[in-house]
């Protein structure tokens, strides 16, 4: 029987929340934090997505034969483990530059502008994409 390894990696964002695992548009289970999960399925294709909250993934299709192996990997969006560090570290700089010197930097509020836009654009317009399923070798 083949069967599907799924695996959520290590992710500053979402780190507390369940991300939830659709096979052709039925719950089938849940994922944790850092988790790999192993399935024997039936042979088939079958549609695989992922949702958190209202934000969900492009599905995901897989086609199984007899005796193979396929790994996934749930991630979030593009550069999200990068975004939220980031954005602290230029928020307490922006903070303490102009708590300290009572200077307005323009370009820490543009860079922070920037951070927040990528980020509303991925909870609102881009939800669908919001967390990505990859298939590894």
């Amino acid at each position: 029987m083949p069967k599907l390894l799924i695996k959520r990696n290590s992710e500053w964002a979402n780190k507390m929340k369940t991300y939830h695992l659709y096979l052709n548009g039925q719950k089938f289970t849940e994922i944790r934090h850092d988790e790999v999960l192993s399935f024997e399925i039936p042979e088939g294709k079958y549609l695989i997505e992922a949702r958190v909250d209202w934000c969900g993934s492009q599905p995901l299709e897989l086609e199984f034969k007899e005796g193979e192996i396929r790994k996934v990997e749930v991630t979030g969006f593009i550069f999200s483990k990068y975004l939220f560090p980031s954005a602290v570290f230029t928020l307490v700089i922006y903070m303490a530059i102009y708590f300290h010197f009572q200077i307005n930097s323009l370009f820490l509020a543009s860079i922070l502008m920037f951070f927040f836009g990528y980020l509303v654009y991925f909870m609102t317009f881009g939800r669908n994409h919001y967390l990505r399923l990859i298939e590894r070798a």
